[in-house]
């Protein structure tokens, strides 16, 4: 039957057939239902007012154009049953209102979490549709108390916004486009990784969505720049075709898959990646934005402070002789396009930490995860490029093995091969050592090769998920790095520093964390009250 002109009331048929492909589980389900509903309706501007975490009150505002000539209608339904039709006034626009939901399903209710839980859960739909459609306005109020605003702006400042002010402070912009199609996001640098997925978002053709694949690609291109606890923070939109996509493996929608998924994931990893070595990504204190940083390299270029010049002071009194530039094992570093701010070294802190001078900043470098990022590049590379390269023991060395890591290494013998190690049985539980990398000549080859088989035994360690050859290349490098209490001459520390430059992803070691840390001037000055 007619309801006015331009609106038609479906039968009850219809009606019923729509609302057995709807499932709603908890109220967030009814907000994004009538979201959705909104946005398809051409909503300008939707706000959504919560009561009692959506149970005791749910109510949608949309301003759309009304159609031309009708009347304004009320309508009323309670319990699946209309109750009321009839004429309504008020402001342009449609508004719904849902009390008491669940108050003939006192099952589901129970299932419901804590009043906190089911408040955050509407948050973080709004915050998604919200995401989808960056040129419609969003107010969410909860008991009249305002928690969301996003007035209309373009997709990277509404990604700024939900993923807060803390990310959005060192957050990175991108468009590609891929073999897959386009991708867009907002990335936050691994300063901002979180302990949780909760500042992770995915849109696939301008629609919400969970993915793993996505998720996975994500973590890929962040791989050995932050801890393996950690999760990138970020906003990812992606626009394939749509006979690309199968929308309908989730009764709800939610996740999506790909026909292309080994090309989109390349497509993502490559661009995300790329779009993290645009910028330095020094940890800073106090933080600073990434371009801050870009043009704080750039500005220190100017200084005039060499980069990498040996400062002259007291370095202190070593425990034992420092450790020459021979021992970096070095010489091979590759060149990188990354930015680099110019350092000067000023000495060494507690045997730990390389101090430096960048422009009036202070730099404090962690030499052993310095060295750890040098060595596990160059191990890498030498592989790819040369081969083995091993130095031969003029003594061979032989062990006598636990139980534990005879039995690692009889997986171990082709990944020991490739980067160096030469060992062979000498016995049921007893070998031979010969040759170690050539990196880990300066170190004591027995130690070295123990402390990588003991590394290996652990399947649930930071590194469990990667390949034996990554693995032991991890664990080749961190055994053969300089350490902490290690004491280091002028010219090692600037050689270091001058390897680390030129490294693929100089700020972080491998296991995530960062090789260096910098301190402004404004901050020390604030330190000594010298600055408000």
């Amino acid at each position: 039957m007619s309801a006015g002109p331009g609106i038609q009331v479906l039968p009850q048929s219809a009606a019923e057939r729509i609302a057995a492909g709807e499932v709603v589980e908890r109220p967030a389900s009814v907000v994004k239902e009538l979201i959705e509903n909104s946005l398809d309706a051409g909503a300008r501007r939707i706000a959504i007012e919560i009561g009692g975490a959506g149970q005791r009150l749910i109510q949608i505002v949309q301003m759309v154009t009304r159609i031309q000539g009708a009347d304004a209608v009320k309508i009323v339904i309670a319990g699946g049953t209309q109750q009321g039709l009839g004429p309504a006034s008020g402001p342009q626009g449609t508004t719904v209102i849902v009390e008491g939901l669940f108050f003939n399903t006192p099952a589901r209710r129970r299932f419901l979490k804590s009043p906190a839980r089911e408040r955050a859960v509407i948050v973080e739909t709004v915050e998604a549709l919200a995401l989808a459609a960056p040129e419609v306005a969003f107010r969410l109020t909860d008991e009249g108390q305002e928690i969301l605003w996003c007035p209309p702006e373009s997709f990277a400042d509404r990604a700024r916004r939900v993923l807060g002010p803390e990310v959005a402070a060192h957050a990175l912009e991108f468009t590609a486009t891929g073999a897959t199609g386009t991708l867009a996001g907002v990335l936050g640098t691994p300063q901002v990784a979180q302990r949780r997925r909760t500042h992770q978002w995915f849109l696939v053709n301008n629609r919400p969505v969970r993915s793993p694949l996505l998720a996975r690609a994500l973590a890929q291109a962040y791989h050995t720049l932050i801890p393996e606890d950690r999760h990138p923070a970020a906003v990812l939109s992606v626009r394939v075709a749509p006979e690309d996509v199968d929308a309908n493996v989730h009764p709800r929608k939610a996740e999506v898959r790909f026909v292309r998924e080994r090309q989109l994931f390349e497509d993502v990893e490559r661009e995300v990646r790329r779009t993290l070595h645009r910028v330095p990504l020094l940890h800073v204190i106090p933080a600073q934005p990434p371009d801050a940083l870009s043009r704080a390299a750039a500005a220190g270029g100017r200084e005039d402070v060499p980069a990498h010049a040996v400062g002259r002071g007291d370095h202190g009194v070593p425990q034992r002789p420092p450790l020459t530039a021979d021992a970096l094992e070095i010489t091979d570093a590759s060149s990188s396009d990354l930015p680099w701010p110019p350092i000067r070294v000023i000495g060494q802190l507690a045997l730990t930490y390389i101090l430096g001078q960048s422009g009036k900043d202070l730099v404090l470098i962690d030499q052993h995860a310095a060295h750890e990022r040098v060595l596990f590049e160059q191990l890498i590379a030498r592989r790819a490029r040369e081969g083995v390269q091993a130095q031969g023991l003029v003594t061979p060395i032989v062990l006598e093995l636990t139980p534990q890591e005879a039995a690692v290494l009889t997986d171990l013998e082709a990944p020991l091969r490739s980067l160096g190690f030469d060992v062979e049985l000498f016995g049921p539980k007893t070998v031979r050592l010969m040759a170690v990398p050539a990196i880990a000549g300066h170190r004591a080859p027995g130690e070295v090769f123990r402390a990588c088989l003991r590394d290996l035994q652990d399947d649930h360690g930071p590194h469990a998920g990667r390949s034996l050859e990554e693995r032991l290349t991890i664990a080749t490098a961190c055994h053969t790095a300089v350490r902490a209490g290690d004491a280091l001459d002028p010219t090692m520390m600037a050689g270091l520093l001058d390897a680390l430059s030129r490294a693929a992803d100089p700020f972080s070691c491998f296991h995530g964390r960062p090789t260096m840390v910098r301190v402004r001037a404004t901050e020390i000055e604030r330190w000594f009250y010298r600055r408000g």
